[in-house]
């Protein structure tokens, strides 16, 4: 048999070994091998040795965990059996505790019903006793009230009849009635018109005295006013327009001061700001130049001198040889400068931070502009062209035009220029135009325009390709951008082409999209023309209207038109030059504080005294007018009090005249009821008597009558008070009740929860001991594990051979197959298969093994790697965009 059969018998010992990821050993023998007959004792190979250990060890093992779970579930029965006794003898107490909550309950009740009873009767036996006496005491009064009403009767039965026995004196015929009538009714008209004399002339005495009254508190008004001094109007306000006039001027003064002084301070500031940007640029930096081919130069030479009139741009129909030159210098210039640019340590260090609208800061745009201005001005020098300057003005116009596009949001990608915002951002500094030379960013914010975590080198960088972009790549836009930013156009023009002045801003539009691009953005070399430039006085001289010129221009004020530094450009002259302008400035500054100082002290003085003459003015009307009002006041009052006690004077008159008049036509008419009440007959006599006698009666009656009301009443009263006594009695009897129900329910409760208490520390106590148990024979267990592995390691070491790398001692080979590596003994006699581990993954696990998130295998990895690279080449394609000029 060859070793191929060895080879196979080994690869099903592997599958048959994977299941248990178990270590197994056996003997294997070559079909050509004949077994010896003979008996003899079998030798014991060290394989067989391990795995008897082995087998020993797991017998020892189980051995102790039979032993470990018997005792452990004995344990758990025995304290079961406990909590179940202590559940039962819980229910037990709980139900006698229950029966003694309701024997309390039942007590308390029966406690408020007997006494409820009790009182009960107390009550009702105290109201019987009332009713009878009060019964008692209305019938004594009703008999005596009866009493006294027949002896009234009586009295006016015996009074009627006396009358009727001298009826010849009371019957009075109509006659002597009508004369009568006549003669109290003749009495009584002269006692009203006597009355009616006497009220009028009272009337006429109060209305007399009024009137004088009246007159006498006018005459004493007007003399308190002729006695006041009233100012002199003419006077005051003569002396209160002095005051203003001398405080308008002092004013006009001040604020002539003031904005001198303000003026100058814009000045400090900006000369200040100047000079610490000068010494800041003079300190040692990286420097970046643009290296130029041979003949490039000269090509812009030849430009100049045979630029025709008014033109900007190198076509090549008109510039035939120009262009070519350009075009052939452009591709080495590009290339030469490509990967030129330097890094400046210093500047990887600066952060820059943009706006919320995505442009840069007023100090960033200015750092842009330095850096763009220190590649450009030796070329324009070169070429002959005057170098930019940079001003206040030209940064602030760079900041608004970035302004002004995020305004729009303006896609300059797809748009080209925002023409508008450039006219606007004109208008506004009174300039003829804004000159802009524009280029899309792909270096900035990187190929995928982040514009995170950015310092000035990313800017400088950004500037720098731009540059060479604008310059080297401008062919295709003849050469529009070059000649704007090289300052060519100039020459031979009558037009303001801008140019002199620099400033170079950034912006994008967060989300903006183009060409397949987001947030895109770009740099904007934003020139205006300077005043004092060649061009500008030539086109002046000549006629020109140019707003650039004007000295009223905005662009043109004082501030604006400051200077700042550009790094290496003569930089210690411009910085002696700007610390003369700082200290001119400062003494200018002084001089003008002391001025302003001086004028607003007038000023104050002025204030102070227009503020006491309107004091004094004011006081002196408003104590006229106080003394005046109290003059009025008091004299109105006086005569409203003279009105007041006239009236009152006439109501009472009035009402004793009609209460006069009202008692004597009610006196009469009482002497005229009697008179024609007087009986004419006998008959007339009677029937008068029997009205009184049978209102004597009814009078008794109703006495009678009050009584009985009154006795029910009380009787009444009497049962509402018992009734009143027992609901009170009631509800302070079950409040008590109520109060020693509570008291049980809440010792019941206490002690059913203290039952449950014990029972449920009983319960934590015996799963305590129930878990030590099992921790304990854990660890006896994992001890014994331990050191019987310690045996059967030993005993490996002592009798099996130790393996070399991919050799073993006695030549076993190593063959990785896609189960398990099997290891070979070349003699064909041992096979050793070991378990193989395995990290797929994508592989199934047992559901107690959790794994956390993955991001792939070794093949996404490769993926990954492999689209990082792909994007980075893509990088160097995204071509950033260059807009015309």
């Amino acid at each position: 048999m060859n070793r191929k059969n060895t080879i196979l018998n080994s690869t099903l010992l592997a599958a048959t070994a994977v299941t248990t990821g178990a270590v197994v050993t056996t003997s294997n023998v070559h079909a050509d091998e004949v077994t010896p007959t003979t008996t003899a004792q079998k030798q014991v190979t060290p394989e067989e040795q391990v795995a008897q250990k082995q087998n020993d060890n797991n017998q020892q093992l189980s051995d102790l965990k039979q032993q470990q779970t018997t005792a452990e579930n004995q344990a758990a029965q025995t304290n079961a059996d406990k909590l179940a006794e202590a559940q039962a003898s819980n229910d037990a107490k709980t139900k006698v505790l229950d029966q003694q909550l309701q024997d309390q309950t039942n007590a308390a009740n029966q406690q408020v019903a007997d006494a409820y009873a009790q009182k009960n009767a107390e009550v009702r036996q105290s109201e019987q006793a009332q009713a009878v006496a009060e019964n008692n005491a209305y019938q004594s009064q009703v008999a005596a009230q009866t009493k006294a009403n027949d002896q009234a009767v009586a009295n006016q039965q015996q009074a009627n009849a006396q009358e009727l026995a001298n009826a010849a004196k009371h019957i009075v015929t109509p006659e002597q009635k009508q004369s009568q009538i006549d003669s109290a009714t003749k009495d009584t008209q002269q006692a009203l018109d006597q009355a009616k004399s006497d009220h009028d002339a009272t009337v006429n005495k109060l209305n007399d005295q009024l009137t004088n009254d009246l007159k006498q508190n006018a005459q004493q008004e007007q003399t308190a006013k002729n006695d006041l001094k009233q100012p002199n109007q003419a006077d005051s306000q003569k002396q209160l327009d002095d005051a203003q006039s001398a405080v308008n001027n002092a004013q006009r003064k001040a604020n002539d001061a003031q904005n001198a002084l303000t003026n100058a301070k814009n000045t400090l500031s900006a000369n200040q700001s100047a000079l610490a940007q000068a010494q800041d640029a003079q300190k040692d930096h990286v420097v970046n130049t643009i290296n130029l081919p041979a003949g490039y130069i000269d090509a812009w030479k030849e430009y100049i001198n045979t630029k025709e009139k008014n033109d900007y741009l190198v076509t090549e129909s008109t510039y035939p040889d120009v262009f070519k030159k350009l075009k052939q210098l452009d591709v080495k210039a590009y290339n030469d400068n490509l990967m030129n640019y330097h890094s400046d340590p210093i500047a990887k260090q600066t952060p820059v931070t943009l706006n919320d609208n995505g442009t840069l800061s007023r100090n960033d745009i200015i750092k842009a502009t330095q850096f763009a201005v220190s590649l450009l001005n030796p070329i324009r020098e070169a070429i002959g062209v005057t170098p930019y300057k940079i001003t206040n003005a030209s940064i602030d116009v760079a900041q608004d035009v970035a302004n002004e596009y995020r305004k729009d949001n303006w896609n300059t990608w797809e748009h080209a220029h925002d023409n508008d915002a450039l006219d606007r951002v004109a208008n506004n500094w009174n300039i003829d135009l804004v000159g802009e030379s524009w280029a899309g960013d792909g270096w900035f914010g990187g190929p995928w325009h982040v514009y995170n975590n950015l310092t000035l080198d990313d800017l400088y960088r950004g500037v720098y390709e731009s540059i060479l972009m604008l310059l080297f790549q401008d062919a295709n836009q003849d050469y529009g951008h070059a000649t704007d930013l090289l300052g060519v156009r100039a020459a031979n023009s009558d037009l303001t082409v801008a140019g002199d002045n620099l400033g170079v801003s950034f912006e994008y539009g967060k989300g903006m999209k183009a060409w397949g691009q987001t947030n895109v953005g770009g740099f904007h070399f934003n020139s205006i023309s300077d005043a004092s430039s060649k061009n500008i006085q030539r086109l002046v001289k000549e006629g020109y209207i140019v707003d650039a010129a004007d000295p009223n221009s905005k662009v043109n004020q004082p501030g604006y038109r400051d200077e700042i530094a550009i790094p290496g450009q003569n930089s210690q002259k411009q910085i002696t030059d700007l610390q003369a302008k700082v200290n001119q400035a400062q003494n200018q500054v002084d001089q003008l504080t002391k001025t302003a100082n001086a004028a607003n002290q007038t000023l104050t003085a002025a204030k102070a005294k227009l503020a006491d003459l309107q004091k004094n003015t004011a006081d002196a009307k408003n104590s006229y007018q106080q003394q005046l009002a109290t003059i009025n006041t008091k004299y109105s009052d006086q005569a409203t009090k003279l009105k007041a006690g006239h009236d009152a004077k006439i109501k009472a008159e009035n009402d004793a005249y009609q209460a006069k008049v009202s008692q004597l036509n009610n006196d009469l008419q009482t002497k005229i009821n009697a008179i024609k009440a007087q009986p004419e007959n006998t008959d007339q006599l009677k029937t008068q008597l029997d009205q009184k006698l049978a209102q004597v009666k009814q009078d008794g009656q109703h006495k009678l009558d009050q009584l009985k009301q009154a006795h029910e009443a009380r009787l009444q009263k009497i049962q509402q008070d018992a009734e009143n006594t027992l609901v009170a009695y009631k509800a302070n009897l079950d409040k008590d009740a109520q109060t020693k129900i509570a008291k049980a329910q809440a010792d019941h409760d206490a002690s059913v929860k203290a039952l449950n208490d014990n029972y449920t520390q009983l319960k934590s106590q015996l799963d305590a001991q129930q878990a030590k148990l099992v921790s304990d024979d854990q660890a006896q267990y994992n001890a014994l594990a331990t050191k019987l592995d310690g045996e059967l390691t030993a005993l490996k070491n002592q009798v099996l051979p130790k393996p070399a790398d991919h050799q073993t001692a006695q030549n076993k080979q190593v063959v990785a197959g896609n189960a398990n590596t099997v290891a070979l003994d070349t003699t064909g006699k041992t096979t050793v298969v070991l378990p193989r581990v395995t990290s797929d993954i994508n592989g199934e696990k047992p559901e107690s093994v959790k794994f956390l998130p993955q991001t792939g295998n070794e093949e996404n990895s490769f993926a990954i790697i492999a689209l990082g690279a792909f994007t980075a080449m893509f990088g160097m394609n995204l071509a950033s965009r260059k807009r015309k000029f």
